[in-house]
């Protein structure tokens, strides 16, 4: 009985082990590289669609990330969004400063959530990143608040480089 639960016992402890390095191994994935919209496997609510969009990470580190955003909105306006700065849960500018839009970023065991406030500090915008198994795809999920109303939103982007 007692070599049974000993090897019972190891098992377990070897799976648990093998959770532990899985865990490790998935925290540790960079989303850093070039991202480019999939708008076919994307979803906008009531809101458009963009026509086009390409994410660069630069930094994906536990406690800062790095990011530039242009795009091209349905009626073909352009527009560029950008954050460099810590993971710490404190609201921080982003963006086109005139706005006075902030963005506070906190870091989960399945990747990066975010909430946007407007420059009353309202919440416009929460959501959160999730990296696929493979790292080739980043899924933004979330929740925007705009002059049509909430609008849920899931953006699927595809590693280029």
């Amino acid at each position: 009985m007692g070599r049974k639960m000993f090897r019972t016992l190891m098992v377990a402890l070897c799976l648990l082990a093998l959770a532990a390095v899985n865990a490790s191994a998935a925290t540790s994935r960079s989303a850093v590289g070039t991202w480019k919209l999939d708008v076919s496997k994307s979803s906008y609510g009531n809101m458009p669609a963009p026509k086009f969009e390409k994410l660069v990470v630069t930094t994906d580190k536990p406690g800062a990330v790095k990011w530039i955003l242009t795009g091209a909105s349905a009626d073909g306006k352009t527009y560029v969004s950008m954050y460099d700065g810590p993971i710490d849960g404190n609201d921080r500018p982003f963006g086109d400063s005139t706005a006075g839009n902030n963005i506070a970023y906190t870091r989960t065991a399945s990747g990066l959530e975010w909430v946007v406030k407007n420059k009353s500090g309202a919440v416009i915008e929460t959501g959160s990143s999730q990296l696929s198994a493979d790292g080739n795809t980043l899924t933004l999920k979330g929740t925007t608040q705009g002059s049509d109303g909430k609008a849920n939103f899931v953006s699927v982007f595809e590693r280029v480089q």
